[in-house]
């Protein structure tokens, strides 16, 4: 984790937005409940030193995957657990292959305990490197999809579950900024 308060602010407030359903009775499926606790879980270990290093994101971004996976899968009204599964996909490529602590030296994260800048990593592949495009690209989309109920039906009320997921949607969209920048 960095060592920047406002760093640590933004993944506190991603941390809170991936617990909010937890909270607010917002979870209906297990899970959905059981993909929000795991969200929480990986927003948590970015506090720990090293929490995200190489190895912690390649497993948690896989973990994040196969949950996505499985809370799509076997339940018949997906419309309601599709807002989870795009949270835990957005946070899964972030994770894969856009953490800072993948972008060292060819995708080695060093070993010496160095914690780079929050824009270091952009330096490591050059210009053209898939981390300089890719963060802000998943970040776009993923406000696209948070924001979306609220752009299609314009000035109709949204009801109280759609506000808690767009609530902890765009909470947990500020908490993997540093991570995406």
């Amino acid at each position: 984790m960095h060592a920047y308060p406002l760093i640590q602010t933004l993944v506190f407030v991603g941390l809170v937005g991936a617990a909010l359903p937890l909270f607010c009775g917002q979870c209906r499926t297990p899970e959905v409940w059981v993909a929000h606790l795991a969200m929480v879980v990986v927003m948590a270990t970015m506090f720990v030193p090293g929490g995200s290093a190489g190895w912690v994101s390649v497993v948690a971004g896989c973990v994040l995957l196969a949950l996505a996976m499985w809370v799509t899968s076997d339940i018949a009204d997906r419309s309601a657990t599709l807002s989870c599964a795009a949270d835990l996909t957005a946070m899964a490529l972030i994770l894969l292959f856009v953490s800072p602590a993948m972008a060292y030296s060819g995708a080695v994260p060093r070993q010496d305990g160095y914690q780079g800048t929050l824009h270091a990593h952009h330096l490591a592949g050059g210009a053209t490197s898939i981390t300089s495009w890719l963060g802000p690209l998943v970040l776009m989309c993923w406000a696209g999809i948070v924001l979306f109920p609220f752009l299609a039906r314009g000035r109709e009320p949204t009801g109280r579950h759609g506000k808690i997921t767009a609530a902890s949607g765009i909470l947990m969209l500020t908490g993997m900024v540093p991570m995406a920048a």
